[in-house]
C-alpha cells in the first residue's frame, strides 16, 4: 500500500513538472510559490530557486493592481494581468486558481497562459477600430459604409453634420433616397458595374440632398469591399464640390452672356453696316429684321412705318410669316396692338396672343394662329416715332431682363436705320431736284446766248445731242457723260464776255476783234472753274477750239494733250455749224460736210474719233 502512495505521488509529481500548461504550487496563506513546473519556470525565466523565493503577488508587473485572491479562488474566476520575468520583460499572462488543500494549510494550484500575442491582437484591433472610427468621425471629406442593400452602415458625423444630419438620422438609411432623382440610374449603374468586381472602385459625381432640402455636388468613388468579412460593405468617399459646381456653372453663364453680348454687338454691327450702305428701306428693314429674328430667338418679326400725315402705321417688312405682308393694312394710332403701343410709347406683351381678342397687324390673322407670345415695341428716334416692331414666338415663354435689353436696344437700332435710309431718300430726292434745277439753268443760259445771235439758233442743243450719241458710242457712260452734256451745252459760255458789237459783227473781223474773240475759252473758264458743280464740264467751253495738229486756241494743245471731251465735241460743233443755213452762205450738204470732216482728221481733228463720228452719222440716216 505504502508502495502505491509512494507510486502515485511521484506519478502526480511527474505530472505536474511535465505539464505543458505552465503550473505553480502556492501557499494560500502567505502567496509563497511552493513549486513551479518546466512550463512555468520556461514561460518566467526563473530557477527554483529563484522561484521559491517569490511570493505570487511578486509576479505582478509594478502598477498593475492586485486581484482579490480569495474570490479567484471561491468563484473559479479567470484573471488576466501583466506580470514581469527575469528578463523584466512584461508579458499578459491569464490565471485560474483552484483550491487543493482547505485551510488551515490551504494550498492553491495557479494555472497559467501566456495570452500576450492574442491581447496585443486585440489591442491593435482596438486601436486599428478607435484609429478608423476617429478618421471617420473627423474626416472633412465624407466617408460611408454601404451594405450590400445600399442602407448607411456607417457615416462619419462630420460629414453627416455638413449637411445639417446627425449621424443617427443617416444610419440604416437607403441612400438613394437621399439622390437627386436625375443621379439614382447613375448610382446605381455604377453599384452593378461593382458588382462581382471585389476590391475595385469606380468614380461617382451625384446630387445629394441635406436636411434642408438643399442639393450639393458630391463627388468621390465607390469601393466594393462586401467580399471582406471585417468590411462587408461598400466604402464610399466623397467630397463636397458645390462650390465648384456652382463656380462652374457661373463661369459657363458668364461665358454665355458674353458670347450672347457679343452677338448682340455684332448683330448691331451689322445694322449699322445695313443703315450707312442700304439706301433702300425694305433692304434696310429686312436686314434689320433677319438680326433681330436670329438674336432675340423669335419665330417672325415684322415692321409697321409711322406715316406722320395719315397718323396711321403700314406694314413694310416681315420675315418668318407663312402668310404675306397685309400691305393694304392702315392702323390708326391707339387701335390694335400696334397702334396702341406707338399711341402710348411702350412695349405691349402677350403671353399667349390667342386669349386676347385684338391681333398683329403686320400679317393677317388667318396667318397667326400657330403663334403664343407677342410683342409690339415702338422703334424711336430723337422723341419722334418711326414705326413699330412685332414679334411672334410658337411657344410661351418669359424674357429675362437681358432679353428685354436687348430688345430696346433693337427697337432704338432699327428707328435710326428707319430714320436713317428715309432721310437719305429726302436727301436723293432734293439732290436730284436740284440737279434738275442747275440743268435747267445750264439749257437757259444756252437758250439765251442762241437768242443773243440769230444765225445760232437751237445750235447749242442739236450740238449737245450729237455730242452725248458720239461719247455713248465711244464708250463714255455715268456721270462723265453727265459732264460731256453740261459741257457741250456750255461751251459758248465765254461769249458772254465778248462785246455785241465784235460778237454780232456782220463782215470780217480785223485782227484785234479775232484776238477778242478768241478769248471767249479763257472767259469760259474763269467763269465755270469756281463753281464746284460745273468745273468737271469745263473741258468743252475751254478746249473745244483747241486741233489736233496744235495750231488751235487759246492754249496750243495738241494729240492727247486735247482732253478727250474737247475733241469729241469740236467734230460735232464743227458739221453742225457747216450743216447750217448762215446769212452769208447756204447749208453744205451731209456729203460735203463729212468730206470736209475726214480731209482735217489728223490735223484738226483726232483720226480714231473722225471715223467713229463718220460711221454714227451713217448708221443714222
Amino acid at each position: 500500500m505504502s508502495a502505491i502512495v509512494t507510486s502515485l505521488a511521484i506519478s502526480t509529481e511527474t505530472l505536474f513538472y511535465r505539464h505543458p500548461q505552465p503550473l505553480l504550487l502556492v501557499d494560500g496563506v502567505s502567496r509563497r510559490v511552493l513549486e513551479a513546473n518546466e512550463a512555468a519556470l520556461a514561460l518566467y525565466g526563473w530557477t527554483d530557486d529563484a522561484f521559491s523565493r517569490l511570493r505570487l503577488d511578486d509576479l505582478w508587473h509594478p502598477g498593475e493592481s492586485l486581484p482579490d485572491f480569495d474570490a479567484l479562488v471561491a468563484t473559479d474566476d479567470e484573471c488576466v494581468a501583466y506580470h514581469d520575468g527575469a528578463d523584466a520583460a512584461r508579458r499578459c499572462v491569464q490565471l485560474t486558481i483552484r483550491s487543493l488543500e482547505p485551510p488551515p494549510r490551504s494550498r492553491w494550484l495557479v494555472a497559467l497562459q501566456d495570452v500576450t500575442r492574442r491581447v496585443e491582437a486585440e489591442e491593435s484591433a482596438r486601436r486599428s477600430e478607435r484609429l478608423y472610427k476617429a478618421i471617420v468621425e473627423n474626416a472633412f471629406d465624407g466617408v460611408a459604409l454601404l451594405g450590400p442593400d445600399l442602407t448607411n452602415r456607417t457615416v462619419g458625423s462630420r460629414a453627416a453634420a455638413a449637411l445639417g444630419f446627425r449621424t443617427l438620422e443617416l444610419a440604416g438609411r437607403d441612400r438613394r433616397d437621399l439622390i437627386h432623382p436625375a443621379d439614382r440610374n447613375r448610382f446605381k449603374e455604377v453599384v452593378v458595374l461593382l458588382d462581382g468586381r471585389p476590391g475595385e472602385r469606380e468614380s461617382i459625381t451625384y446630387r445629394m440632398r441635406d436636411a434642408q432640402g438643399r442639393w450639393h455636388w458630391l463627388e468621390g468613388t465607390l469601393t466594393n469591399m462586401v467580399a471582406d468579412p471585417d468590411i462587408a460593405a461598400f466604402v464610399l468617399n466623397y467630397h463636397d464640390i458645390t462650390d465648384r459646381v456652382r463656380a462652374t456653372e457661373a463661369a459657363k453663364d458668364l461665358n454665355a452672356q458674353l458670347e450672347r453680348r457679343m452677338l448682340h454687338l455684332q448683330a448691331l454691327r451689322r445694322i449699322d453696316m445695313a443703315i450707312t450702305n442700304a439706301v433702300d428701306v425694305a433692304l434696310a428693314l429686312d436686314i434689320f429684321l433677319e438680326q433681330v429674328q436670329a438674336d432675340l430667338k423669335v419665330d417672325a418679326a415684322g415692321v409697321l412705318l409711322y406715316d406722320a400725315h395719315t397718323q396711321t402705321l403700314q406694314p413694310t417688312a416681315a420675315r418668318g410669316f407663312d402668310g404675306d405682308l397685309d400691305r393694304e393694312a392702315r392702323v390708326p394710332l391707339g387701335a390694335a396692338l400696334a397702334g396702341y403701343a406707338a399711341l402710348e410709347q411702350r412695349t405691349v406683351y402677350l403671353q399667349d396672343l390667342q386669349r386676347d381678342p385684338r391681333w398683329g397687324s403686320v400679317v393677317g390673322a388667318e396667318w397667326q394662329s400657330s403663334y403664343a407670345a407677342y410683342w409690339a415695341v415702338p422703334m424711336l428716334a430723337k422723341g419722334q416715332l418711326q414705326g413699330v416692331i412685332e414679334l411672334y414666338a410658337t411657344h410661351t415663354f418669359v424674357p429675362d431682363a437681358e432679353w428685354f435689353e436687348f430688345l430696346e436696344t433693337f427697337a432704338d437700332q432699327g428707328a435710326i436705320a428707319v430714320e436713317s435710309v428715309l432721310l437719305f431718300r429726302s436727301l436723293e430726292r432734293s439732290n436730284i431736284e436740284l440737279q434738275l434745277a442747275y440743268d435747267k439753268t445750264i439749257e437757259g443760259w444756252a437758250y439765251a446766248l442762241d437768242l443773243k445771235d440769230e444765225e445760232t439758233a437751237g445750235h447749242s442743243q442739236r450740238v449737245t445731242q450729237m455730242t452725248v450719241r458720239l461719247a455713248r458710242r465711244l464708250g463714255v457712260e455715268g456721270k462723265e457723260l453727265t459732264h460731256i452734256q453740261r459741257g457741250a451745252l456750255l461751251h459758248d459760255i465765254g461769249k458772254m464776255g465778248i462785246p455785241d458789237s465784235v460778237l454780232l459783227k456782220r463782215g470780217p473781223l480785223d485782227v484785234e476783234e479775232r484776238a477778242l474773240i478768241e478769248q471767249h475759252p479763257v472767259y469760259a473758264f474763269d467763269l465755270l472753274s469756281p463753281i464746284d458743280f460745273l468745273r468737271p464740264a469745263i473741258d468743252i467751253p475751254y478746249c473745244h477750239h483747241e486741233q489736233w495738229d496744235g495750231s488751235g486756241y487759246p492754249r496750243g494743245l495738241a494729240g492727247e494733250e486735247i482732253p478727250l471731251p474737247a475733241r469729241i465735241f469740236a467734230i460735232v460743233d464743227v458739221y453742225d455749224a457747216l450743216t447750217s443755213e448762215r446769212p452769208y452762205r447756204s447749208a453744205w450738204s451731209r456729203e460735203r460736210t463729212l468730206e470736209f470732216v475726214r480731209e482735217h482728221a489728223g490735223s484738226q481733228f483726232d483720226p480714231e474719233i473722225v471715223e467713229a463720228f463718220m460711221a454714227m452719222v451713217r448708221a443714222e440716216s
